[in-house]
């Protein structure tokens, strides 16, 4: 029943170009500019009465502003003690508002002269707004209240129901029934096509976004459904692998001396086969493990500390083909709020790959920067570089290109893919600077929270 209603709101929120926190983000603007509505109010009327020799009714028109600036607090608390969390309940809110800012308006041009005022279009405002924020029917509900309230005003003045405020500026053609029928006509032809442009252009975007949602929904859907592949395939193949990896490798122990030489060779390759089975099989379960960004799985991490670790772990690899790796971290400890079990794969798979394709006696620069706001990690080869046709799918999985694979057989095609997956969940960028028969670089920019350490117990050092 939950998911159902969620899923309305979902539907709900896309047909209506708004979600309740953006709706509130807008409630609470409108409040904003109803305290300069106020003050310009207060403000004019003053002018008026005491520079322009105008006699409007002072004592009305400050109630009148003053209900408004009691409203308008109402609104503020409300929003300041309800979290947006129902669309519908916000936007019955903003009916309320406007309903109640069309009376205000109404009572505030009876008071300043009724037709006779130029700002009596200012009802156009609130139009324009509901179009933005409602559909259909709507829209020419607020409209058509305007037009109700503006027309009874005016009506009501002509009539003698309702007192008459002359402005000195007006001349007396604006008594005359004939002006009065020609201003009103002219109001409702604006009004009414005011409502039907903003109704129509906002059906048209609304048509156009609600596709875009529903295209970015299948999208979600084939992603999770390739995860969720991907995760099956994990769980069902590590299994037979490795039962098949250690049968191979107890007959290769057993049978040491006994086998002819083509035999254990043929069997270390399978070894060597299956481990690379391995690997892959660890790949996909990186790359399709969920809930790693949970908050109870964050932590401080002292990135300094972990790039010098996985480096040194590395270095046993490099020194087997006369590689160097030659690191720049700062001294002082680089700290972010991350997932460590992310970062620690973003690092060993850029160093791993570096290496594996760097030319022999080669060196690989890992360099670690601080700024502000982001710590950048520098991971440079010279090894075989990437072609440039080849760079937009160097990050897709299981893509090796042909230099890559006559380089080695070894790799899983998934090592870069999971990089750009960790680093894009972890809210950073990556990006890529390769020319071929001269190396690579990939430059990742991670987001950074200063803060105090959460070490082990026992080591009151930054973790890493």
């Amino acid at each position: 029943m939950a998911a159902v209603r969620n899923k309305f709101l979902v539907s709900r929120e896309s047909s209506l170009f708004v979600s309740a926190a953006s709706l509130r983000l807008r409630l609470d603007w409108f409040n904003k500019l109803r305290w300069g509505a106020a003050a310009g109010i207060l403000v004019a009327v003053m002018v008026t009465n005491v520079y322009l020799s105008q006699s409007l009714p002072l004592i009305p028109l400050l109630v009148t502003t003053g209900v408004l600036l009691l409203l308008n607090l109402g609104y503020v608390v409300r929003n300041q003690r309800l979290a947006p969390k129902d669309i519908d309940a916000e936007l019955r809110l903003v009916k309320l508002q406007m309903v109640g800012d069309l009376l205000v308006l109404t009572t505030l041009l009876n008071l300043t002269g009724g037709v006779e005022n130029p700002l009596l279009y200012i009802y156009v405002v609130h139009v324009m707004l509901a179009s933005l924020l409602f559909k259909g029917s709507e829209i020419y509900q607020i409209a058509w209240l305007a037009i109700f309230l503006f027309t009874a005003e005016v009506m009501g003045e002509y009539l003698g129901v309702l007192p008459h405020h002359h402005l000195l500026s007006a001349g007396g053609l604006t008594h005359e029934l004939p002006f009065i029928s020609v201003s009103l006509a002219s109001f409702w032809m604006v009004m009414l096509f005011c409502a039907y442009m903003g109704a129509s252009i906002m059906k048209h975007n609304r048509a156009i976004k609600d596709e875009l949602v529903e295209q970015q929904a299948e999208l979600v859907k084939a992603d999770k459904a390739k995860m969720d592949f991907f995760r099956f395939v994990t769980h069902e193949v590590k299994s037979p692998v490795n039962t098949a990896q250690s049968a191979v490798e107890t007959a290769l122990e057993l049978g040491s001396g006994k086998m002819s030489p083509a035999v254990e060779d043929m069997l270390t390759r399978a070894v060597r086969r299956m481990q690379q089975a391995t690997e892959i099989v660890k790949d996909l379960a990186d790359l399709t493990r969920g809930g790693m960004l949970k908050k109870e799985n964050l932590q401080v991490v002292d990135l300094s500390r972990l790039v010098d670790r996985l480096a040194t772990r590395l270095r046993d690899v490099a020194h087997r083909s006369g590689q160097e790796i030659v690191l720049q971290v700062p001294e002082d400890p680089v700290v972010i709020t991350t997932n460590l079990s992310m970062v620690d794969k973003i690092i060993t798979n850029l160093v791993s790959n570096a290496v594996r394709y760097n030319k022999d006696g080669g060196q690989v620069d890992v360099k670690l920067t601080s700024e502000r706001k982001v710590v950048l990690l520098k991971v440079a080869d010279q090894g075989i570089g990437i072609a440039p046709e080849d760079q937009p799918h160097i990050f897709k999985e299981f893509f090796r290109t042909a230099e890559a694979q006559k380089k080695t057989n070894l790799g899983t095609g998934l090592g870069l893919a999971i990089v750009r997956k960790f680093v894009d969940d972890l809210g950073g960028s990556l990006k890529l600077e390769s020319e071929v028969g001269f190396g690579s670089t990939f430059t990742v920019s991670l987001p950074r929270v200063s803060g105090k350490a959460i070490a082990p117990k026992g080591d009151k050092r930054t973790m890493s």
